[in-house]
């Protein structure tokens, strides 16, 4: 391959298009062997210029008190995209970039504790700048850094419907599916198992949550209704009644009906 010939010696990989070092990078993250092609990225000095912010995982330990991390962030991540079940290979930077933001966070405590505190939203902006780098599309861009920032969605038997819907307003119902593959690379790659009962039950969750509305604009009703029925013109009230039907819509969307809803409009009138 033409990355893999460069004359590390003479800096020729910099001469290369930033697309084509997208192009094949992503021809390695596509393939079953990602792992490897990884590793040979790394062996060959490679990854340092193309990806120092990864490059910069390893050595940076994780294994404390309290936490369930056996390798160094590097490791960890190499694996994670190893194990992740998606071949979209924005998925698999994701979760190849998922803890970029734990080198410049990493503290150890004097108990011996390592924290990485706000690690994901560090990360989601250095995802942005290799995003920005690579010449990702604005939609793969988006994606990517979607992914990133919200990959420590909480999985807990006790949370509320309205705290998943809210997960996956943020995350996106179009990138839900991709947030668990991630999720399950992150889980293999850390050596745990590849599911939980928790987490099974949280795609349970998610399943039955998919068919309610997760913006304004799946309501059954609309501004036009709103116009109509309070007898106004167009402005910024139309706006606020549909975002306070909204917000009780998100909290029980069983509520999600016209006629309720035409109803509620009702109770805004001057």
């Amino acid at each position: 391959d033409y990355i893999i010939q460069a004359d590390l010696s003479t800096g020729n990989i910099k001469n290369i298009s930033a697309e084509r070092v997208r192009d094949e990078l992503f021809k390695i993250l596509k393939t079953e062997y990602v792992y490897d092609g990884l590793i040979l990225l790394r062996n060959s000095g490679l990854l340092e210029l193309i990806l120092a912010e990864v490059n910069a995982g390893f050595g940076v330990e994780q294994a404390s008190p309290g936490r369930h991390h056996i390798y160094d962030v590097g490791t960890h991540s190499f694996l994670a995209v190893k194990f992740c079940p998606s071949y979209d290979p924005v998925v698999r930077l994701a979760t190849l970039l998922h803890d970029v933001g734990k080198p410049p966070t990493f503290k150890k405590l004097p108990n011996g504790t390592i924290t990485f505190y706000n690690h994901e939203v560090v990360g989601a902006k250095i995802a942005w700048q290799i995003g920005q780098r690579l010449k990702l599309s604005k939609e793969q861009l988006k994606k990517l850094v979607t992914l990133v920032r919200w990959h420590q969605f909480t999985v807990d038997e006790r949370q509320t419907d309205s705290a998943i819907r809210r997960f996956m307003r943020r995350v996106g119902k179009e990138n839900v599916q991709d947030m668990l593959a991630l999720r399950t690379g992150d889980r293999l790659g850390g050596g745990a198992r590849e599911t939980s009962w928790r987490l099974e039950k949280y795609k349970e969750r998610i399943e039955q949550l998919s068919v309610t509305p997760f913006t304004v604009a799946d309501m059954a009703v609309d501004g036009l209704d709103v116009m109509e029925t309070l007898k106004i013109k167009p402005g910024p009230k139309v706006g606020e009644v549909l975002n306070k039907l909204f917000e009780e819509v998100m909290e029980d969307h069983e509520k999600n009906e016209r006629e309720y809803l035409l109803k509620q409009i009702e109770k805004f009138r001057d």
